[in-house]
């Protein structure tokens, strides 16, 4: 199988980039992410180029998650192409949207999840190659624990998108052919 030069750059990337441990293992934490392994925290791309935003979360071993609260600031560079995938056990979200282009998704769960907690993923298209952030705000965001107590949630990371200041990995404007001329070679 042929890969394509800048595919091979962008696996290359990945290969030498570590998950992000919690700061504080009692600490509830979330952040977003390139990637699915928590290691991509820049995502650099022209106008059209697509990539996906990962959001995680630290959750405490012994209280686990009744609900997670996060308050989002998506950039107006920034479009969607898909709607969020949300984890197994998110049993309903509630969004509202708020002056100033916040936006607030409370997750409810089942089961109590705790550990490290893929919340959502969701397909991006950059809209230019400005700089700009996907960002969530610590302060606005919370998560109802299993006793039922409402607790603080620090925030990991947030997303930057096309920051000259930071090591990125490139995305690529793409269609299905050329995906798909990946996989027949």
């Amino acid at each position: 199988m042929k890969f394509p030069f800048s595919a091979l750059c962008f696996l290359l990337a990945f290969s030498h980039a570590s998950a992000q441990d919690p700061l504080d293992p009692n600490l509830f934490q979330a952040g977003v992410y390139g990637d699915h392994d928590r290691t991509v925290t820049c995502i650099s791309g022209q106008s059209g180029a697509t990539f996906e935003q990962v959001g995680w979360a630290w959750i405490p071993d012994d209280l686990g998650a009744a609900y997670i609260t996060l308050r989002f600031e998506f950039p107006a560079n920034l479009d969607f192409s898909a709607h969020p995938i949300f984890h197994d056990l998110v049993v309903d979200v509630l969004v509202r949207d708020y002056p100033g282009s916040t936006v607030e998704w409370r997750m409810l769960f089942e089961g109590c999840p705790s550990g490290w907690i893929k919340v959502f993923s969701q397909q991006c298209i950059l809209l230019d190659d400005q700089p700009s952030e996907i960002r969530i705000f610590g302060e606005n965001s919370m998560v109802r624990d299993c006793d039922f107590i409402l607790n603080d949630l620090s925030v990991l990371n947030n997303l930057s998108l096309n920051d000259p200041d930071c090591q990125t990995v490139s995305v690529e404007v793409s269609t299905w052919g050329w995906i798909k001329s990946i996989f027949r070679d």
